[in-house]
């Protein structure tokens, strides 16, 4: 028999400075988002993803599947770097990720609609 859901409250959003993330490497970051969607939280990351990392993402949220965890949902958008940021980015092997990521459960993240510099999203609580 299924596991009833307690009904919650609200839903809680966490948002992640640049700096913050920035702190840690790639691994750890894909931890702590894990754990916290798996919470059932909603992260802003100020920080957008390269398709590698977004691959990796999908990668571990498939193989944490299973009854309790549906997987997750994300959706952000890249601000567009002018061309002085690219260079550096290039010399100094640390691309500029300026941009932003939503990432939460895909059981509470319901509705997202992007567009190039915008998000919106409706979350449902259970």
């Amino acid at each position: 028999m299924a596991k009833k859901k307690k009904k919650k409250d609200g839903v809680k959003i966490e948002f992640l400075s640049k700096l913050r993330l920035q702190e840690k490497a790639f691994t750890e970051k894909l931890d702590m988002i894990m754990d916290s969607v798996k919470d059932e939280n909603i992260l802003v990351l100020e920080e957008a993803l390269d398709p590698e990392e977004k691959a990796k993402l999908i990668e571990k949220s498939m193989e944490e599947c299973d009854e309790k965890f549906p997987g997750i949902e994300f959706s952000g958008f890249d601000s567009q770097n002018n061309w002085i940021e690219r260079i550096i980015g290039r010399i100094t092997g640390k691309p500029n990720k300026n941009g932003l990521l939503i990432v939460g459960s895909s059981d509470i993240m319901e509705k997202v609609q992007e567009d190039k510099d915008a998000i919106s999203m409706i979350a449902k609580l259970e």
